[in-house]
């Protein structure tokens, strides 16, 4: 997969079904997102307003969206270093509440005829649903898709050949509104489609994997549940006996195994299986074992967070607090240039302050000293981190991190330079170092940190 890097990009999940994830999710999508998000600026949101076009439930809607946030963030983590993690804003869309502003305001400049085009509306006629029946949320669902994706000016949008034209349909949108304003507000996104997506077939070997039709190998179901599902894969129809020659091609069972089993242990499975000298269930025992090791880390993610629902608020959190800050920024503009914002405006955006306030005497215990960066390089094995060694006045200089690279830093940008560093925070385990405190940045442009000069004061001095 040829990735791109230093891109910003916006990915949304709807809790559809009952809003779990099957490893055929896994291999399809959130694989290739995972290693997209390793080298981009990254938004996840889980699209629970799209949820309603299909869902009229508050239990069920209300379960999918709570099932779907920790299947997604298991995988996450169980995939993910911890800085990869945290570098992804991880957020919920009704928690922004401009993607509805937003997309009150592409309807004036989206012609009828676009959404009438839209594979979602065209399917259901052809489904022979009336068009009286249609909800108007699932004919305008590309508008919303659109200002989704509008809202943080995206360049890059992972999806599958079957989503593309909703992409398409975005930047027509994007197009309309910056010709009509005669201002170029909206970036115009790229649609991403991995040329390697695997389109996994279900455990029946004959359709599409999908919880509707009951074909999936879950990941984070009951052991039990897992084997199962496993032991109930499709193999070889015409082996009789296990002394009979089988066929790996088609099997199910062995297509499974080429994504999570060894390799060199696969190959010698098949090449038993087809002399008739393993029999199914030995295969399909080695199949349970295989997923149950290549999802161990995820699944011990997954009961950590469902047994820490706070850790979870706080996740969201701050991936609102940070995709706010683009939202807020995109629909200034755009209530700028429609006209709205006058000399009688007085509404303005709040960004809702996450967590507690804190006290003068808790704020005074922060402790900012002056260093200055002696060395820098970048870290070898990471895309983002810069390790800087810094003296602030003690008698040995401090290893600090700073993952910034993808924002076009590089370590010239610090070497031999004075900055304001935070330095009595608990030392935090960073590949095979501990960073020894922090370097003081603030909001820039388009979310890029700019850090703060200390030339020409004493090294070591503390801010009072």
């Amino acid at each position: 997969m040829n990735i791109p890097v230093n891109k910003r990009l916006l990915s949304g999940i709807t809790p559809s079904g009952d809003g779990s994830l099957h490893i055929g999710n896994y291999l399809g999508a959130v694989r290739q997102f995972i290693e997209l998000a390793k080298s981009n600026e990254t938004y996840l949101m889980v699209a629970d307003l799209h949820g309603l076009t299909t869902i009229q439930d508050k239990k069920q809607l209300q379960q999918n969206i709570e099932t779907l946030i920790l299947n997604e963030l298991a995988l996450l983590k169980g995939f993910m270093t911890d800085d990869e993690f945290n570098n992804i804003i991880f957020f919920r869309q009704s928690d922004v509440p401009m993607h509805t502003e937003c997309q009150s305001i592409i309807n004036n400049v989206t012609p009828l005829g676009l959404l009438k085009r839209a594979h979602a509306y065209k399917d259901k006629l052809q489904k022979d649903v009336m068009e009286d029946d249609i909800n108007v949320g699932l004919f305008s669902y590309p508008m919303l898709m659109a200002a989704d994706i509008l809202l943080y000016q995206a360049d890059i949008v992972p999806v599958g050949k079957d989503q593309k034209q909703h992409i398409e349909i975005t930047r027509d949108i994007a197009g309309y509104f910056n010709k009509i304003y005669k201002k170029n507000v909206f970036k115009l996104p790229a649609p991403f489609i991995p040329e390697e997506v695997a389109v996994v077939m279900g455990t029946d070997g004959q359709r599409k994997m999908s919880k509707s039709l009951g074909n999936v190998i879950a990941m984070f179901e009951s052991e039990e549940v897992i084997r199962k599902q496993v032991m109930g894969t499709f193999t070889d129809p015409t082996r009789k006996h296990v002394t009979d020659p089988g066929h790996v091609e088609g099997n199910m069972v062995f297509t499974y195994l080429g994504f999570f089993g060894e390799p060199s242990r696969v190959k010698k499975m098949k090449e038993l299986y087809k002399e008739g000298k393993v029999s199914d269930v030995k295969v399909k025992e080695y199949l349970y074992e295989s997923v149950m090791t290549y999802f161990g880390p995820a699944r011990r993610a997954y009961d950590e967070l469902k047994n820490n629902p706070a850790l979870v608020k706080e996740i969201l959190a701050r991936g609102q607090e940070r995709a706010l800050t683009i939202a807020i920024q995109t629909m200034k503009q755009v209530r700028d240039v429609i006209g709205v914002t006058t000399q009688y405006s007085f509404f303005d955006y709040q960004k809702p302050v996450s967590g507690k306030t804190i006290s003068i005497d808790e704020f005074a215990r922060v402790e900012l000293r002056v260093g200055k960066v002696q060395e820098a390089k970048n870290k070898e094995g990471s895309d983002k981190l810069i390790r800087l060694v810094v003296d602030i006045g003690e008698e040995n200089p401090r290893i600090i991190f700073t993952g910034v690279r993808g924002f076009g830093y590089t370590p010239e940008d610090f070497l031999g330079k004075q900055f304001f560093f935070i330095t009595n925070l608990a030392p935090r385990k960073m590949m095979n170092e501990e960073s020894q405190g922090m370097i003081l940045a603030v909001d820039g442009a388009s979310l890029k940190p700019q850090f703060v000069s200390a030339e020409g004061m004493p090294v070591g001095a503390k801010i009072r």
